[in-house]
């Protein structure tokens, strides 16, 4: 990782002469400066092992993705933004690999890791870095990523026929990265807060520093919600409206607390589980509820522009129900 350094020294006139230091040479030595001391020592002929963990990665035209081949599937997801989806292929490729390792590196640390991919510019680039600086920026973190966690990499490539997983994975499309905006959080943590758990997030729209993802993110406490006991946290819970039948399910199961954000559809297939039309109001688990009347910026687009959660104002009133299933 001391391409550009390599180059600024070839490029000077004389042996002698001075030259200015570029700022992505800086970066090089600064990188080597902080962990040069914390690298273990490598042998020059490295008795060969057998990889602790394999790894498959691909990425599609707007979202890249791997898993850890197992018993045990474990997806990482990533959704480009609109600007990263005009990248190369080779770097939406390569920051696939670097999301990997971000969202994985607890069960990867101290181990040796095989990654494939059919990109061969993503195995040389993880091997020696690239000229170009925005390849070269996610080789270095890629690095360092590794080197803090312990981690030993070897990438190789594969045809794209023998990635047929990986490539379905990174063709998914979450429908469901939309989130609430900040100021309705913020107005909700200070009036039912606080909270201490988000229970459907990723590492781009979590509000809290807990939560739950529906794949492996950086920073996540564990991938699907439904899999973990709700109790002893105050939770703030906004699921797919699809989900939300299984999430009050969930929340009487473990006799839970949280805040529940939903649409007011009466139509919906959770109207029933929240509404006594006996007795003509909300059951007695949602024991406060504030609805906003076709509320604008109440929530913020995800990754589909055309969702009904990118509108504003929305397309009907929002209820925000506190609930305490604990008795």
């Amino acid at each position: 990782m001391t391409r550009n350094l390599c180059m600024s020294v070839c490029q000077r006139n004389t042996w002698d002469s001075y030259f200015e230091i570029p700022t992505q040479v800086k970066t090089e030595l600064q990188f080597w400066k902080s962990n040069c001391k914390s690298i273990p020592n490598l042998l020059v002929c490295p008795i060969h092992k057998i990889p602790e963990r394999i790894i498959f990665s691909d990425a599609s035209m707007y979202a890249g993705a791997g898993f850890v081949d197992g018993n045990v599937l474990q997806i990482a997801h990533y959704m480009f933004s609109e600007q990263e989806r005009l990248k190369s292929s080779t770097w939406r490729e390569l920051k696939s690999v670097e999301f990997i390792l971000e969202s994985m590196f607890a069960q990867l640390a101290g181990k040796l890791v095989k990654i494939y991919t059919d990109n061969q510019n993503v195995m040389h680039i993880c091997r020696i870095g690239s000229m170009k600086p925005d390849l070269h920026e996610l080789a270095m973190n890629i690095y360092t990523t590794c080197i803090v966690n312990s981690i030993t990499i070897e990438v190789e490539w594969i045809p794209r026929s023998e990635n047929v997983q990986a490539d379905y994975f990174s063709r998914i499309f979450d429908f469901d990265d939309w989130a609430v905006d900040d100021s309705v959080f913020l107005m909700f943590n200070n009036r039912w807060g606080k909270f201490t758990f988000d229970r459907f997030a990723d590492d781009k729209n979590h509000k809290i520093a807990r939560f739950n993802s529906k794949f492996w993110v950086p920073g996540t406490t564990g991938v699907d919600a439904f899999a973990f006991d709700w109790s002893g946290e105050n939770n703030w819970i906004v699921p797919p409206v699809c989900l939300v039948c299984r999430v009050l399910n969930h929340m009487l199961t473990c006799r839970a607390k949280g805040v529940l954000v939903v649409p007011k559809w009466k139509s919906a297939l959770f109207w029933p589980m929240v509404w006594n039309n006996t007795e003509n109001k909300f059951y007695d688990f949602i024991t406060d509820v504030v609805e906003f009347d076709r509320p604008k910026h109440f929530f913020l687009s995800g990754s589909d522009r055309d969702s009904v959660f990118a509108q504003s104002p929305f397309i009907s009133n929002v209820l925000v129900f506190k609930l305490d299933c604990s008795s």
